[in-house]
């Protein structure tokens, strides 16, 4: 068997940083289980690249995949460095002779266009950032060929991609812009705060000397004060890029790439949750996609579109090894089995990833409790001045249009889903989602963290998975939770809603509720229709009003739109029938935390006496089930009679009580 090796091949410098970086690296990708791990340096350092080269002959290797540890091509890459790996400039690959052994080598490309970079330095960007007006200088080496700015004007592209306004590119030299006559501008403008993100591999000559006079950079001082025309301006120096840990995992898929000289595997698992979507794109992408059927009850639609593109669904993971497993963030990692990978995504990863531009405006929200009232709110809203909306939610897609939901389809609001919404034909897409989302909506909002229950066999908790919705758009929780999510997503700018919408005077099963709130800085008043319990609409009515600040929806259409909306099918129907009150829950979400949100509403509404409550554990697809010991200490804590049914649909006489609260946990998948 060929013995292959992987040389990581950088710059060098008279200083020790990138030694240390390279060194760094090599030690993470040793850690990942890469065997027969080398360095090698252009210049100034050793081992230099023919030694590193000799070295290896010694040790018996037949293959080597050389990764550069470079950002853009050059000089160095096309004409300086293959003629030390035996190739012929600008030559990829060969076989050459050391010292009397032939090799097979393999030269790969920098990584200065994988899409992981711009996400570091969005994140360097989040960090960072304090003041209202921040300018973003992305600094480039410079170079006599092309291809150094193509990568900075990519990556500051990207970055205002992401929502970050004010970026622009420069180089230390050769190429132009020219870094200080970017500064200049920047400082003398309307700025109060210029974040400098060199995209160098570590500190050298150019970062140490050349680069801080040029930003009026201060003993040295990596955050400092600078006066600008009588204006105090923040200056942030940022470190360079080569010591993150997501360079480690893409120079491991370059790597296997290059030493297996074929596409990169992945290992999907659930396709009951969108696996099978998953799948799909990364095949477009040209990777090979090994799937696994965890629960064994994947749909006939799911069974079938795999069967077209010749993905075969296991019952489990192969013993074999995997550029990368995606798989739900509720999926524990025993499910990975005896399979080995290189990196773990989860699913909300996966879109992130998968996603293409140029989509609809979108509104995601997510949450644990108010996900579907929330989202069928905003698309009332919305439908009421003049959007074309599309709805995706638990209760179906499809267009909202009139003031009602067409559902056209049912699909799971698993992340995965999110990748097959309209991508023409609307002004906006609200879409709930399940534990995740896209990381890509332009407004991602989580309803409340009523339970942060257990996933994945509880080594994680809902919240880890729940905090992956956040964008770098608006990022929308509760105020009284900011502080929570602050933790579990340090850096994301997170916007807050709070108890805004209130009840005035005393609410009565059956007649219209008087709501007051404020909204755009004054206060309002609206009527809500009496056939839905509205009381219960009071919180997903605040995070609606707030989005619709956001999205600047007038004053006049939210009042007019609050006034028409007749709540969501199935949740909180109110109706009377023989002088009984009806009331009906009939969702996915039914647990003893909504049961209790509901009675208490009953409760406050003057309606729990001679009120029965009937609780139909169906369950039918839907992935948790009710907890009956949690459901009776709760019904009993309100003093009614209730009945707890074995969910095979008989009917349960309710005679002789003035209301019936009936609560079915259903859903279509």
């Amino acid at each position: 068997m060929a013995k292959k090796a992987l040389l990581i091949v950088g710059h060098g410098s008279r200083y020790p940083y990138n030694k240390e970086i390279m060194e760094l690296q090599k030690r993470r990708l040793e850690e990942m289980g890469f065997e027969n791990v080398y360095i090698g340096f252009n210049e100034t350092s050793h081992p230099f690249i023919g030694e590193a080269m000799e070295k290896m002959v010694s040790d018996g290797v037949d293959e080597v995949a050389a990764v550069p540890f470079f950002i853009a091509s050059g000089l160095h890459m096309v004409r300086d460095i293959p003629p030390k790996l035996g190739l012929e400039a600008g030559s990829k690959e060969g076989e050459p002779v050391f010292l009397g052994r032939r090799m097979k080598v393999r030269f790969g490309d920098p990584f200065g266009k994988d899409p992981m970079l711009a996400t570091i330095l969005s994140e360097k960007i989040e960090e960072t950032r304090k003041g209202s007006e921040t300018a973003v200088i992305v600094v480039g080496h410079g170079s006599r060929l092309p291809y150094n700015k193509e990568i900075i004007t990519l990556n500051a592209g990207r970055l205002k991609e992401m929502g970050f306004s004010n970026v622009f590119p420069a180089f230390n030299e050769f190429d132009g812009p020219d870094l200080k006559e970017v500064f200049d501008s920047c400082a003398d403008g309307r700025f109060d705060e210029i974040i400098v993100l060199p995209l160098f591999i570590s500190l050298g000559d150019h970062l140490k000397n050349d680069i801080p006079p040029k930003i009026r950079q201060k003993d040295g001082c990596p955050d400092c004060e600078i006066e600008c025309a009588g204006r105090k301006v923040r200056v942030v120096y940022v470190p360079p890029v080569g010591e993150d840990p997501r360079l480690t995992d893409i120079f491991a898929a370059k790597a296997r790439e290059m030493l297996r000289g074929r596409d990169m595997e992945a290992l999907v698992l659930d396709m009951t949750h969108g696996g099978y979507i998953i799948a799909e794109r990364l095949m477009d992408r040209g990777w090979g996609a090994a799937c696994v059927d965890v629960y064994n009850v994947s749909s006939p639609e799911c069974d079938a579109r795999m069967a077209a593109r010749g993905i075969q669904a296991l019952d489990e993971s192969p013993e074999k090894h995997f550029d990368a497993v995606f798989m739900p963030a509720h999926c524990p990692d025993s499910f990975i089995g005896k399979a080995s990978f290189g990196r773990k995504h989860t699913f909300s990863d996966a879109v992130r990833m998968l996603m293409p531009d140029g989509l609809p405006f979108r509104v995601e929200v997510t949450g644990v409790k108010g996900k579907t009232s929330a989202c069928y709110l905003i698309a009332h809203i919305l439908d009421s001045c003049g959007k074309k909306v599309f709805l995706h939610t638990s209760r179906g897609q499809g267009p909202y249009s009139g003031g009602s939901h067409r559902v056209e389809a049912f699909r799971s609001i698993a992340p995965p889903m999110l990748l097959e919404l309209p991508s023409e034909g609307y002004d906006v897409i609200v879409a709930e989602v399940s534990l995740g989302g896209s990381g890509r909506a332009d407004i991602a909002a989580i309803t409340n963290l009523a339970d942060d229950y257990g996933i994945a066999k509880d080594t994680r908790k809902a919240s880890d998975a729940k905090a992956q919705i956040f964008s770098q758009g608006i990022n929308l929780v509760r105020e009284d939770e900011k502080e929570f999510w602050e933790a579990k997503a340090p850096g994301t700018d997170l916007r807050t809603f709070g108890a805004n919408c209130r009840a005035l005077g005393a609410p009565r099963l059956g007649e219209p509720l008087r709501i007051g709130y404020s909204y755009g800085g004054r206060d309002y008043e609206a009527d809500l229709p009496p056939d839905c319990l509205s009381l219960q609409y009071l919180p997903a009515i605040d995070i609606a009003l707030r989005i619709s600040e956001f999205m600047d929806v007038p004053a006049d259409r939210v009042r007019e739109a609050l006034g028409t909306f007749r709540g969501v099918p199935g949740r909180g129907e109110v109706s009377k029938k023989g002088g009984q009150w009806f009331v009906k829950e009939r969702n996915p979400g039914i647990s003893h935390i909504s049961i209790r949100m509901t009675m208490e509403c009953l409760k406050e509404m003057g309606a729990l006496d001679g009120c029965f409550v009937v609780v139909d554990p169906v369950s039918r697809k839907v992935c948790d089930k009710m907890k009956a010991p949690l459901i009776r200490e709760v019904l009993d804590g309100y003093g009614v009679e209730y009945v707890i049914t074995d969910g095979k649909g008989g009917e349960v006489d309710a005679s002789g009580h003035k209301t019936v609260a009936t609560f079915t946990k259903e859903a279509w998948q």
